[in-house]
């Protein structure tokens, strides 16, 4: 036994199948202890798909598409947008308050409209070279 290593971490003294036998014991305690970790497994894998599949519904309740705003409010915020396509901090938040919408909900309808505006703006500009 070297000088350095630990009477106790020495396996000088022991078989091959008693090295074994204590690997095992460290394991889990030979075949009964394999059978509760690969039960131990088995649950934690099962935990772990339960919460994928939980994960997935939410995701899909979360990011449904559905209509934000109703009708009326969609008619009375174009009003608005061709006023002003750009509205203040100010005015887009009294609209959230008017609506009953955040200021992040309003601020990001109103740069989508500016977006679609835009590309309905160039497409028409395009249309309109091309019958020159």
């Amino acid at each position: 036994m070297p000088w350095d290593q630990n009477p106790e971490q020495s396996n000088g003294n022991y078989s091959e199948n008693e090295q074994k036998g204590e690997q095992k014991w460290r394991e889990g305690g030979g075949e009964a202890g394999g059978k509760r970790e690969r039960e131990k497994e088995e649950e934690n894998e099962k935990e772990l798909e339960d919460e994928q599949e939980k994960r997935k519904r939410e995701n899909k309740k979360q990011y449904s598409k559905g209509r934000l705003v109703s009708k009326s409010l969609m008619d009375t915020l174009w009003a608005k947008f061709k006023l002003n396509r750009c509205p203040t901090i100010q005015e887009s938040l009294s609209l959230s308050f008017e609506f009953g919408m955040t200021h992040k909900q309003i601020s990001q309808w109103f740069c989508k409209k500016r977006k679609k505006y835009n590309r309905e703006m160039s497409k028409r500009k395009h249309k309109e070279k091309q019958t020159r």
